[in-house]
């Protein structure tokens, strides 16, 4: 175990897409309404991107955002924030025509506005670091900081930091089905590097792709290749009988009032399950109503004129994935009602086949020792989003954006309630520095601690 001494920050934040920029946002709103004589937090932040660019590599073109745009990183929180959507139209000059435009958002607008807000923050980010591990440091048994270790990219150092606080906002990971990861590279690959992988394929390497999945993504993307490679064979597999529209409906979308939070936390593991089940078509599994319409249309197009670029495979599952002697796959299919079994051969298998969260992410794993767990061994969240720990831990974990299985569907990737969930992040942590203010523990503000790292296991 490393012995060290160094300065403590209150708060380290992992990760620096939406999530975390949300929370930078609410503490620069907070310090800019400050007396000069309050104490202001010491912050860093730390994300493995070089930039904070938002889904950059599915901003196709004629895609647009599914959530109002004003529920951005502050409006609902502090609409008089200069981080809000109407502050970024009015500094970029677009207040005007945007306004003519009926409230469309492009995929595109929403990404630079995201980066607009990450170079808007003055606090201090560090960019190209992957955090390894979040480890804890122990002094006489107490665990009274933790110590965040990170890689940065080729030639740069690597980093470590100690804080009181650290919140953890990696958003939810790429989720491969087993049958696919032995395949994973430039033939095989989830959606979320379509635009990279899909431009560095030559024309003759693309000619017939499967498209796994009936999300948003995969609509976006098969109505994409249909538009820019005229030569492409695409093949949508899916296991449903089509393209679903997601759930509109305007009180079945109440689920993404910040109140809905507090009602599904105060319910049990097996309520909180059946809530999600009700609502899960709000956001997953589903398309817009503009998409499904696109698609049809190009597929009733096609059949007037006598030809089939989108070959529907409904109700269908694959089983197995082979590489074959030119550099394609075969896929062994399964109509999912029938049995009946099929092939199917393809140059590129594209995977729209979602995301998951972890309930722990893996880099908490040295404090997996003092997580609190429930009843049902999950770890212990409180409702501001910090994990529950043993007595004996000084420290406050925070995971932003990713207890949708805890808090509701409203708190994971969608943009609805980021900015007050970030308000309440800092809320608490603002609590807890108080506190320790108040309490003369080594701790506190602007403190030194010494100590030693556990060693993870």
């Amino acid at each position: 175990m490393d012995d060290l001494e160094e300065t403590v920050l209150d708060l380290v934040g992992v990760g620096f897409g939406p999530a975390g920029i949300a929370v930078a946002t609410a503490i620069e709103d907070e310090q800019e309404t400050l007396s000069a004589s309050a104490a202001r937090l010491s912050v860093q932040f730390i994300e493995s991107a070089p930039t904070s660019a938002w889904q950059p590599h599915m901003l196709l073109p004629g895609t647009d955002i599914q959530h109002h745009y004003l529920r951005d990183f502050a409006t609902p929180r502090n609409p008089r924030s200069r981080f809000t959507f109407p502050s970024y139209l009015v500094d970029t000059g677009r207040f005007y025509p945007f306004t003519l435009m009926g409230g469309y958002v492009s995929r595109h607008e929403w990404s630079e506005y995201v980066l607009w807000t990450a170079a808007a923050v003055t606090l201090p980010v560090r960019y190209g670091t992957t955090v390894i591990e979040i480890a804890p440091v122990v002094r006489d048994g107490r665990v009274i900081a933790a110590r965040v270790g990170g890689e940065a990219a080729e030639g740069a150092e690597p980093c470590a930091y100690l804080a009181r606080n650290v919140v953890v906002s990696i958003g939810h990971q790429p989720y491969v089905p087993d049958l696919f990861t032995a395949h994973l590279g430039e033939r095989v690959f989830h959606s979320a590097e379509f635009l990279p992988r899909i431009s560095a394929l030559a024309a003759q390497h693309r000619r017939r792709v499967a498209v796994i999945g009936a999300g948003q993504n995969a609509g976006e993307i098969v109505l994409h290749l249909v538009n820019t490679s005229a030569e492409t064979e695409i093949y949508s597999v899916v296991r449903n009988s089509g393209f679903r529209i997601c759930n509109l409906g305007h009180f079945s979308n109440e689920a993404y009032f910040p109140d809905e939070t507090d009602y599904v936390y105060n319910l049990d593991d097996h309520a909180r399950r059946q809530v999600f089940d009700e609502v899960y078509s709000t956001n997953y599994a589903g398309i817009d109503p503009d998409l499904s319409s696109a698609l049809y249309r190009t597929v009733y197009e096609d059949r007037y004129w006598g030809r089939q670029r989108v070959v529907m495979r409904k109700r269908t599952a694959v089983d197995s994935c082979t590489p074959t002697p030119g550099g394609g796959y075969r896929l062994a299919l399964r109509e999912v009602h029938t049995g009946a079994s099929d092939q199917l051969e393809v140059d590129v298998v594209v995977l729209c086949t979602g995301y998951r969260e972890p309930k722990l992410p893996a880099i908490l794993d040295p404090f997996r020792g003092y997580v609190d767990l429930d009843g049902t061994a999950n770890p212990v969240l409180t409702r501001d989003f910090r994990l529950g720990l043993a007595a004996r831990c000084d420290v406050g974990l925070y995971l932003n954006g990713i207890t949708e299985w805890r808090h509701g569907i409203n708190t994971a990737t969608s943009f609805s309630t980021m900015a007050t969930k970030a308000g309440e992040i800092l809320l608490d942590i603002r609590r807890r520095c108080e506190s320790s203010l108040a309490t003369g523990a080594d701790f506190a503000n602007n403190s030194k601690v010494s100590g030693h790292v556990v060693p993870v296991g």
